[in-house]
């Protein structure tokens, strides 16, 4: 039975005798390379920011921001209030659980006083 991958249009011929176990194989294969090019896509989307420039910068080119941070919320609302235009502005989206190494003396990117972890930043679009 001809079978073909709508993700990379690989076609393979599929014998009737093996077709769950194979189709499995198959659908595996097709969620493992979907996940994969979606993990690439991304990581090639995010950057790192230590300063309000380098932020501004990642996030005029419509990047996802990863920024050293302290979790006030005052501070997060003058960066709302300092990014705000057309299309919104740049929250706080998440905390990383694995997170990178934080060099001591660390500052954050929108205040200048030490940062405690980092954090991932971005804009609705």
């Amino acid at each position: 039975m001809p079978v073909v991958r709508r993700d990379n249009s690989d076609k393979v011929d599929i014998p009737v005798s093996n077709l769950v176990e194979q189709v499995k194989d198959f659908l595996d294969r097709i969620q493992e390379n979907l996940f994969d090019v979606a993990k690439q896509k991304r990581d090639a989307s995010i950057r790192v920011a230590k300063t309000w420039d380098e932020f501004i910068e990642a996030l005029n080119q419509k990047k996802m921001i990863l920024a050293p941070w302290c979790d006030e919320m005052e501070v997060e609302e003058d960066v709302k209030k300092r990014t705000k235009g057309e299309t919104g502005a740049a929250k706080s989206l998440c905390t990383p659980f694995e997170q990178p190494e934080l060099p001591e003396g660390t500052l954050r990117f929108a205040s200048g006083k030490p940062a405690k972890k980092w954090t991932y930043w971005g804009k609705s679009y």
